[in-house]
Order: structure tokens, then C-alpha cells, then sequence
């Protein structure tokens, strides 16, 4: 256990079987945080809640397809009647496709949209009954390709990560009222296995339009998210913060 800087707080984190997602989890639950494995791959969830345990944290798995209403309303009911609370969201499930605009169909733009965009959208809704009360924090977990574009990832990948930040910034002004804060991160190239198959072949040029020459971790990802979700983050939201090495906007 690194602190109790999460002492006492129930965090629902989509996608944390794996990536960087898992390694938020990871770190919370090191901070004293109770984290609800929320994913739609039961094996690689059940090992990081599985493992979270044996290193003497607390968290458990729940089965959550973001892209599916009835399952993500069930799983936020699950982790409130375990809990008895939810007080952090971290919408960091998504899937990743790099077809550029002129090649994505109908049927891959729906797909891409319905788990990322709509997806969070979902979890949003489904939470605010639990927060509404008492508070919380949320944080979307984007990309820096929402912001520039992006040359190595597709037009609907870029649009879904885009409407995350948007509705990051919504949830900030309308829900601050009920002591709910909501911010985004945009991680930069990450060094994941949802970006495995993409990068290859690229790695390099990539490396070189990151002034700090490595790709992002997920260490790097959840120190932020620690920070915008314990005390020291209390005045912050509406923010969006790139994790991406120095790799700006005008760099692409």
C-alpha cells in the first residue's frame, strides 16, 4: 500500500482489465481505493481484480459491455449494492480501428461510436444517481488524437475521442452543483496492447514527434488520474490534460 490517499472512496474504472486502464487501477487500489474491475473480458478483469487482492488491496470484477445499456446499468447497480457507494468513474473502456474516413463503412463508424462515444455516455447517465447525493469524480480518458486530428488513427476514432472531452466538459458545468467533478486526459502514444497492431512499422516516426522519446505508460496515465481524483485535485475540472510527452498539438 503506497498511501490512503483514496481511503474510503469506490471507483468504477471501464476497460481496467488491461492497458492503461488497468494500470489506474492498479494504482488506486495502492492509494487505499475499493476499485470495480468493470470489463467485458472476464478473464483478463478477473486476473486484475484477482491481483489487485493478493497484493493486499480490495477490488472485485464486474462484467460491463459499454456498448450495451442493460449491462452497464446492471454493473453500476452491482458495484452500488457490493459498496454501498460510487464516488470515482473513469471511463477509460474503448475499442481502437485506424481505417481513414474515405475507407470506414457505415458499419465500422456505428461500431466505433456506439462503444467510444456512446459508450461513455452511457456510464454517465448510469452514474449520476450515485453521485448525485454525495459527490464524485469522473474522469473520460480520451486521446491527444481527439485534439490534433490525428494521422495515425481513423476519422471515427478521432471523432468518438473528440465527444469525450466534450461531454467531460458538460458534465463539469452541469453537474457541479452536486460536488461532481469531471475532467479528461489525453493520453499520446501509448505503449498498450489496443495499439500493438497499429504501431507497427511506425514506432519510429512516432518516437520522433515526442520530444521526450518514449511512448506513454501506464504508470504515466495514473499518476495524473491520482492527482484530478484525490484531495489535492478538489478545485479542479473542466480540464483537459495531455499525457503525451511533450507531443502537442502542431506536432500531430
Amino acid at each position: 500500500m503506497k498511501s490512503d490517499r483514496l481511503k474510503g472512496q469506490v471507483a468504477v474504472i471501464t476497460g481496467a482489465g488491461s492497458g492503461l486502464n488497468q494500470g489506474i487501477a492498479y494504482e488506486f487500489a495502492q492509494n487505499g481505493c475499493i476499485v470495480a474491475v468493470a470489463d467485458v473480458d472476464e478473464v483478463n478483469g478477473k486476473a486484475t481484480a484477482d491481483k489487485i487482492v493478493a497484493e493486499g488491496g480490495e477490488a472485485f470484477f464486474v462484467k460491463m459491455n459499454i456498448g450495451d445499456t442493460k449491462s452497464v446499468n446492471t454493473g453500476m447497480k452491482e458495484v452500488y449494492n457490493k459498496t454501498g457507494k460510487i464516488t470515482i468513474l473513469i471511463n477509460g473502456a474503448a475499442i481502437s480501428r485506424f481505417h481513414q474516413l474515405s475507407e470506414c463503412t457505415d458499419e465500422e463508424w456505428e461500431l466505433m461510436i456506439n462503444v467510444d462515444l456512446t459508450g461513455t455516455f452511457r456510464t454517465l447517465r448510469a452514474v449520476f444517481p450515485y453521485m448525485k447525493e454525495n459527490g464524485g469524480r469522473i474522469i473520460n480518458i480520451s486521446s491527444t488524437s481527439g485534439k490534433s486530428g490525428g494521422s495515425w488513427s481513423g476519422a471515427h476514432y478521432v471523432a468518438a475521442k473528440a465527444g469525450v472531452i466534450g461531454l467531460a466538459r458538460y458534465c463539469a458545468k452541469e453537474w457541479a452543483k452536486y460536488g461532481i467533478l469531471a475532467n479528461a486526459i489525453c493520453p499520446g502514444v501509448a505503449d498498450t496492447p489496443l495499439t500493438a497492431e497499429a504501431d507497427k512499422g511506425k514506432t519510429d516516426a512516432m518516437l520522433k514527434a515526442i520530444p521526450l522519446g518514449r511512448k506513454c505508460t501506464p504508470a504515466d496515465v495514473a499518476g495524473v488520474a491520482m492527482f484530478l481524483c484525490s484531495e489535492e485535485g478538489s478545485y479542479v475540472t473542466g480540464i483537459t490534460v495531455d499525457v503525451a510527452g511533450g507531443r502537442y498539438i502542431y506536432n500531430n
